[in-house]
Formats: structure tokens, C-alpha cells, sequence
């Protein structure tokens, strides 16, 4: 039985991660941890083998820091980590022979969408994203919206845009990533939602992910635990998301 603690237990998604956790009959719960909680007695206490961490882009670093410290595996869901912490995130966790994986969503639809619009980029000269999230979302663009950009922009030399083009209300055609155009919008009803837009010669393509239920992340979140732990992920250090373990061949 593979060990799992839950850091952020009492947030929305944190609460669905519980409830998964507690269904799978492959994993025990140990523990559950909410902001403010110490952790490091808790890994002391409960002996995890991973932990999720789903809180806030304030307190997830510190989070990581003390789990790899302590040769936990990490499961990473919460978006805002910089990519300088990410690159100590590394270090850390090779240091101490465990794996931590960082995914910007964990729905296995939205890594569907992803995957699909580098394809897509590959083939269509004009992309934009369009991302929307519910109004108390910390950090703009999400991370999904983010890492969609920059897997477009590995695949594309440059992403045309008309120079003659003006904002007459500053910035009205939103903020670029890697050059490419991405929009966030925050409204009450809306849970996690992304367009991906192509544009070619008489045609217009739409990649869309929609997540109406925070339960949609549980699926891809046991996924990552098991890969984890049964040791999918066979070398230590960062797995930036769910693709190592869904594609191992790429």
C-alpha cells in the first residue's frame, strides 16, 4: 500500500484528492495538511511515501522543500512555481533520490488538448489561447495556458501577427507567451476552461477543454501517485507533467 498525504486537504480540490485517495484500495491515506499545519512533524508522524500538494503558489515551494528534504515524492498540482524554483526543485529532489512531479493540470483531457495543439501547430501559421478560470484564480495565465504556449512555440519558428495592427485600449489582444497571444479571462460559474485557436488559408481550428467538476483532477492525480510509487518515473529529480507516465515513449 502506497503512503499518500495531502497538503491543501481542506481546499476544494484538496477535498476531492482526499476522497480519491480514500476510494483506491491500492493507497492509504497519511495524513492531511492545510496551510498553516506543520509538515515537517507530520511526515515525521505519518511516514508518507508521496505527497499532493495542491495549495497556493505562496506556500508551494516551501511545501516541496521540506517533502524532498525528507525523501518524499512530491505530486505537484498547484501552478505559480517560477521556473528558477523549478530548477531548484530539481536539484533538491536528485539530491535526495526521490521524483517530483509538476503538472500545470492534471485533468487527462486538458493533456489531451495540449498534446493535440503542438500537433496542430506543426500545421496552422495563426494560433491564439484563450483560457478562463473561475474569479478567485491567483495567477494569469494558468499554467495550463502557459505550458500550452510555450509546447507551441518549440514547435514553431514565429507566429505571425499584422505590424500594422494598433491597440486603441492597451492590451486589448491580451499578453504573449514565447510570442504567442494568450488570453485570460475570470468569471464567477467558471471552473477551468481552454480554447486553443488556429488559423490557416479558409479555415479555422479549435482545440477546447472544459472541466465543469474540481473531481475531473483525481483521475491524472492517482495516475502520477502510482507512477511514482510502482516506479514508472525510475529516475529522480523533476517530471514536469503527466506525459512521462502516459507516453514513456514519448
Amino acid at each position: 500500500m502506497t503512503r499518500v498525504m495531502v497538503v491543501g486537504a481542506k481546499g476544494r480540490v484538496g477535498r476531492c484528492i482526499v476522497a480519491g485517495v480514500e476510494a483506491a484500495t491500492d493507497l492509504t491515506l497519511a495524513g492531511v495538511i492545510d496551510l498553516g499545519d506543520d509538515l515537517g512533524a507530520a511526515i515525521a508522524s505519518e511516514k508518507p511515501d508521496v505527497a499532493v500538494d495542491f495549495t497556493q503558489p505562496s506556500a508551494v515551494f516551501q511545501n516541496l522543500q521540506t517533502l524532498l528534504a525528507r525523501g518524499v515524492h512530491g505530486v505537484v498540482g498547484t501552478t505559480g512555481l517560477a521556473e528558477s524554483e523549478l530548477v531548484q526543485i530539481d536539484t533538491l529532489a536528485r539530491e535526495h533520490n526521490v521524483a517530483c512531479m509538476v503538472a500545470p493540470n492534471f485533468a487527462l483531457g486538458a493533456v489531451l488538448m495540449m498534446r493535440f495543439a503542438e500537433e496542430a501547430a506543426r500545421h496552422f501559421p495563426w494560433v491564439e489561447v484563450v483560457e478562463r478560470h473561475h474569479e478567485h484564480k491567483l495567477d494569469a495565465p494558468s499554467g495550463t495556458a502557459s505550458v500550452t504556449a510555450q509546447r507551441i512555440a518549440r514547435v514553431r519558428a514565429e507566429i505571425p501577427r499584422d505590424p500594422t495592427e494598433k491597440e486603441t485600449a492597451p492590451g486589448a489582444r491580451g499578453g504573449t507567451i514565447d510570442n504567442v497571444t494568450v488570453h485570460s479571462l475570470r468569471l464567477p460559474g467558471s471552473v477551468a476552461h481552454q480554447e486553443v485557436w488556429f488559423g490557416g488559408t479558409g479555415e479555422t481550428l479549435v482545440i477546447r477543454h472544459d472541466t465543469v467538476d474540481r473531481n475531473v483532477f483525481v483521475p491524472g492525480v492517482l495516475v502520477a501517485v502510482r507512477g511514482i510509487a510502482q516506479h514508472s518515473i525510475t529516475q529522480p529529480g523533476l517530471v514536469r507533467g503527466l506525459e512521462p507516465i502516459l507516453w514513456p515513449q514519448g
